[in-house]
């Protein structure tokens, strides 16, 4: 494999789990906040103030893995991170701020808790979540553009439609949908099962939404699929191998059965918690809390790799010049970068930061249980 690819792998992997994570907290723990308000709940109440102390302790975690995969991306294909510079300006500064937004309102969130009074701190919590969603809606049009990209010219690198570069992508829609969706039952089915084995009933309140949320993806992810039609690289290494499309350059049909098979994994897992209870299906419940994660992942290697060795598809790009060509080609990195002497300092250095990593989640991990029962009461 190709080493930027490599280095893209896994930077984007880690950081993409935690994200979606957050996401999906960033809507779970203000909806749970609002109503322990409501019903005077200070254990629905402690546990939005958990998901909200496990989110505040990771994101900075999720970030540098986020940082990686920015500074991967710009050393070892700098032509093409200037060219995406240019064609989705718009999509980055409506992800950027609304990342200002999400940093600040998570930090009036957490640190508000008890401390502002409720309406305040609601209106902190509303803000998280909205924040959220318009980040997802920010990067997730810029995966719509590398998919199939309209309101640009690649050519010249310009931006002719700003709409349509932003909002207009016919993509955009159910990839949007796809993710919210995906996030927010993934963070369920993952706390409804570390629940479960720690043989806590509290899993019991998280089992109907997540078999909701896990209906919407299939539904959502059907959409997708319909709509990928319309680019047929993406379509045929996705849907190739299963005989739905044409012949397939990398044939991704095995990743699209895994998360079905994790889907299924996840679904018999809050169903028997469901019908036969939490305690029956604690280990098919923890199984589906795995998978859930594991499906996030699968997920993003298979719509983000079902264009490759290309950024952007050859069907989509209208690439007229050599120049162009190279600058879309994952397989056509920075020349420097096939050092050897600088590979052994990036597997170093990555090294280094994954036992950082996973030092920081151990110690995250032993003071949320050190703390656990002591959470703040409601106002």
């Amino acid at each position: 494999m190709e080493p930027g690819v490599l280095w893209l792998t896994v930077s984007f992997g880690l950081h993409i789990v935690l994200v979606n994570l957050g996401v999906g907290i960033s809507i779970v723990a203000p909806l749970l906040r609002v109503i322990a308000l409501r019903r005077g709940d200070t254990r629905l109440d402690r546990e939005a103030y958990t998901l909200t102390r496990f989110y505040a302790a990771t994101y900075a975690l999720g970030g540098v893995f986020g940082t990686a995969f920015t500074v991967y991306l710009f050393s070892y294909y700098p032509s093409f991170t200037s060219l995406l510079g240019r064609i989705a300006l718009y999509n980055y500064a409506l992800a950027i701020m609304a990342l200002v937004a999400h940093f600040l309102s998570l930090t009036l969130f957490y640190y508000g808790w008890s401390r502002l009074s409720p309406r305040i701190h609601t209106l902190s919590g509303v803000t998280l979540a909205v924040s959220a969603l318009l980040i997802v809606l920010g990067f997730r049009s810029v995966f719509a553009q590398l998919s199939s990209p309209v309101g640009v010219d690649l050519s010249r690198g310009v931006v002719t439609s700003p709409f349509e570069a932003l909002l207009g992508n016919p993509l955009l829609p159910p990839l949007y949908l796809k993710s919210i969706a995906a996030a927010i039952t993934a963070t369920l089915v993952a706390v409804a099962g570390w629940h479960a084995l720690r043989g806590e009933d509290l899993a019991r309140i998280y089992l109907k939404p997540a078999l909701a949320g896990l209906i919407i993806v299939l539904l959502a992810g059907a959409w997708y699929g319909l709509e990928l039609r319309r680019v047929e690289y993406k379509f045929n290494n996705i849907f190739g191998g299963l005989g739905l499309g044409g012949e397939p350059s990398l044939d991704l049909s095995w990743l699209l059965i895994l998360k079905v098979v994790l889907w299924g994994i996840q679904v018999a897992g809050v169903a028997g918690a469901l019908y036969r209870g939490v305690d029956w299906a604690r280990n098919l419940l923890a199984a589906g809390a795995i998978s859930a994660l594991i499906a996030i992942l699968a997920g993003e290697y298979l719509n983000a790799y079902s264009q490759y060795p290309y950024f952007i598809p050859p069907s989509e790009a209208g690439v007229v010049d050599e120049r162009l060509a190279k600058v879309l080609n994952l397989l056509s990195p920075n020349i420097n970068t096939r050092s050897e002497l600088l590979q052994l300092i990036t597997v170093a250095s990555t090294t280094i930061l994954l036992a950082a990593a996973a030092l920081y989640l151990a110690i995250t991990r032993a003071g949320l249980g050190a703390r656990e029962g002591s959470g703040r009461r409601s106002n």
